[in-house]
């Protein structure tokens, strides 16, 4: 009987390592999922992020070009409005001072012009950021 305790003694305290480890494997294995699991859920915040930044950068593209066609379009309408003007007039003077004026109002259209469309940049820039940003609050 000796030997039997003996045995059963070794046998329960080579048991408890491998007990010990197993608990330990299935802790870190819970660890893992739950790291893994997280990442699904950033990865899946980032693309969800991306598809609405794309969209509202998108839509700042249209808005700028669109302004920036009409801009162009108006300022070639008003210098072929000048020429025109310019074309019917005898007096050098008059015509520098017409020159003067539509450089002044097309340089003060360019900056107002550019002044607002930086505004559109500067407000998309924050919107195409606001969906990292709530995805990486979480």
């Amino acid at each position: 009987m000796a030997k039997t305790t003996a045995s059963a003694t070794r046998a329960k305290a080579e048991a408890r390592p491998a007990a010990a480890t197993s608990k330990q494997l299935d802790a870190g294995m819970d660890q893992m999922a739950d790291f893994a699991s997280k990442m699904t859920g950033f990865t899946e915040g980032g693309v969800k992020a991306l598809t609405d930044s794309a969209v509202a950068s998108t839509e700042v593209i249209r808005e700028l070009g669109t302004r920036n066609v009409s801009f162009m379009t108006s300022a070639m309408e008003q210098g072929v409005e000048l020429t025109q003007t310019l074309a019917s007039l005898r007096d050098p003077k008059e015509m520098f001072e017409l020159q003067t004026a539509f450089a002044k109002s097309m340089f003060s259209a360019f900056t107002t012009e550019m002044t607002a469309q930086t505004e559109l940049c500067v407000s998309a820039w924050r919107n195409a950021a606001k969906p990292y940003m709530a995805s990486f609050a979480k």
